[in-house]
C-alpha cells in the first residue's frame, strides 16, 4: 500500500521524531474515575512539580454521541491549567462509560465523519489544544469488517487534523477486531498508544511490546503503562517498573503513556531517565 500523505503530516512526523527525543504522557481521568476536585488539584500540583519528566498530559473530555457528533461531558476544566505550565494538551475522545450501542455510533461516523471531525477542530482551535488521543473500546459485536472502517475514519480523522495543524494519537491493543494494527500503521495517525502494555505479566508485556513497535515503528511507538497490576490492582512493585522501563528503552520505543494520575513516587525517577536518553 503506497501511502498519500499531506505535506504538513510529512514535516509533522519528521519533526516529532527529529526534535522530540523521548517522551512521556500522563492522564487524568477526572470524574470518570471520581477524581475529587482536592485530588484534581493535587494531581496537577503533582504534575506541575515534574515539569521536566513529562511532555504530554491526556484528560477525559469528550465521547462520541450517536449522529456523528461530539458530546463534552462537562468535566473539569483542565486545558489552561496543563497549557500554562507548558505542556502539550491532548484531550481524550473516549467511549466511557462504554454503552453497547457505541459500536452503532462508531459505524455512523465512519459513514459520515464530517460533522464529528468539523467539531473536533473547532473545539482544539478554541482551546489550544496540540492534538486530541483516540480512545474508542466498544465492547459488543465488533467485526473485522469494523476494525478495516475504523482504520479508514483513523486515516481521514488525522489528514483532516494535520491540515489544520493538529495531532492525533490512537489507543489500540489486541484484545479486540477493533484494532486492526497492520490497517492503522498505513494511516497517518502521529501515534499508536499500547493498552496491551497494561499486562501484569512479563511475558505478554514482552509479546505485546514488541508487535507494537515492530508494527509501527520506534518513531510511532507509545507504550501505556499501568500503575497497577490489570490483574490484581495490587501497586507494581518497584523492580517490576525498573524491568518494564528497561524492556521499552531496548525497544526504541519513543513515549510512555502513564494510566493514571496520581504517579507513584518512586516511579518519577524512571520517568525522568526515560526522558533523559536521546535515541536519534
Amino acid at each position: 500500500m503506497v501511502r498519500a500523505y499531506s505535506v504538513f503530516y510529512l514535516v509533522s512526523l519528521l519533526t516529532w521524531n527529529a526534535v522530540v527525543a523521548n517522551r512521556a504522557m500522563v492522564w487524568l481521568c477526572l470524574e470518570f474515575c471520581g477524581d475529587s476536585e482536592e485530588l484534581t488539584t493535587r494531581n496537577l500540583n503533582e504534575i506541575s512539580d515534574h515539569r521536566q519528566s513529562l511532555s504530554a498530559v491526556s484528560f477525559e473530555k469528550y465521547t462520541l454521541g450517536p449522529n456523528s457528533t461530539l458530546v463534552d461531558n462537562e468535566l473539569t476544566v483542565v486545558s489552561p491549567q496543563i497549557i500554562d505550565m507548558g505542556f502539550e494538551a491532548w484531550p481524550l475522545l473516549s467511549s466511557y462509560p462504554h454503552p453497547p450501542e457505541f459500536i452503532d455510533w462508531m459505524r455512523t461516523v465512519f459513514k459520515y465523519p464530517t460533522p464529528f471531525i468539523e467539531s473536533c477542530i473547532s473545539e482544539a482551535k478554541l482551546y489550544n489544544y496540540t492534538g486530541y488521543n483516540l480512545d474508542w473500546e466498544p465492547t459488543d459485536e465488533v467485526t473485522e469488517q469494523d476494525g478495516n472502517d475504523y482504520a479508514v475514519f483513523i486515516n481521514t480523522f488525522a489528514d483532516a487534523l494535520h491540515y489544520a495543524n493538529i495531532k492525533l494519537t490512537a489507543d489500540i491493543a489486541t484484545w479486540s477486531p477493533i484494532w486492526n494494527y497492520t490497517a492503522i500503521e498505513s494511516t497517518s495517525v502521529d501515534m499508536a498508544i499500547s493498552m496491551g502494555t497494561y499486562t501484569s505479566t512479563d511475558s505478554s508485556f514482552t509479546s505485546q511490546l514488541s508487535t507494537l513497535v515492530d508494527t509501527f515503528g520506534p518513531g510511532r511507538s507509545g507504550v501505556g503503562l499501568e500503575t497497577v497490576n490489570a490483574s490484581t490492582n495490587a501497586r507494581i512493585p518497584i523492580d517490576e517498573v525498573s524491568w518494564r522501563f528497561q524492556q521499552i528503552k531496548a525497544s526504541g520505543a519513543v513515549e510512555v503513556d502513564i494510566w493514571r494520575m496520581p504517579v507513584p513516587p518512586l516511579w518519577w525517577p524512571f520517568i525522568a531517565d526515560f526522558m533523559s536518553q536521546n535515541q536519534n
